[in-house]
């Protein structure tokens, strides 16, 4: 099945579902079709990924975080991801996301999918780093957005700790680019 079949799919089901809470966790099942898998006949890595993107969509429309930034104008986008592989799922296996928000800093909200088999086993975990953004006013602060939902003002809880000293390298990595960056201008411009 077309993943983009499978989004409208997800979509249209999800329309008349109330609305979830911040950090409630939201389930989509799927199954296994022979266009997600590789040369090995298992599910592709990448297509995880794009599993993933489903109950990302999901947690978006279902938390009111995707109608707040759309009327404010701003889109998704994902800045970093990290993916743990532990089991096969092969072709026509029940699977199911499990989408959590783990929290957020001032500017990158930390969402986790857990891809589970049909025995809820996780064959694939995956965080992502994304924030909604737009041309004109860049990204929205995540606080700001879950606010906008009509959740109040939430703190963020601690990250764990393995996701907030993946946070603090991808911080360090940033500002070594634009040190980078900045550097070859310099150059350029003598």
């Amino acid at each position: 099945m077309n993943l983009l079949i499978r989004l409208f799919w997800i979509l249209l089901n999800r329309r008349k579902e109330p609305q979830c809470a911040a950090f409630d966790t939201l389930r989509v099942c799927s199954r296994v079709y022979p266009n997600d898998l590789d040369l090995n006949m298992h599910v592709n890595n990448g297509r995880y990924l794009t599993f993933a993107d489903l109950g990302r969509v999901d947690w978006f429309f279902r938390s009111g975080a995707w109608g707040v930034a759309r009327k404010k104008g701003f889109i998704p986008v994902i800045g970093d991801v990290n993916a743990r592989f532990i089991r096969q799922l092969k072709a026509f296996d029940r699977f199911a996301v499990e989408t959590r928000l783990l929290g957020w800093d001032d500017k990158w909200a930390f969402l986790e999918h857990k891809i589970l088999d049909s025995e809820n086993r996780v064959t694939a975990l995956i965080v992502v780093r994304g924030m909604f953004w737009s041309k004109k006013h860049g990204g929205m602060a995540p606080v700001d957005l879950i606010a906008a939902t009509g959740q109040g003002h939430l703190e963020p809880p601690a990250l764990p700790e393995w996701v907030e000293m993946w946070r603090q390298t991808l911080d360090s990595l940033s500002a070594a680019a634009r040190k980078e960056r900045e550097l070859q201008r310099d150059l350029k411009d003598r």
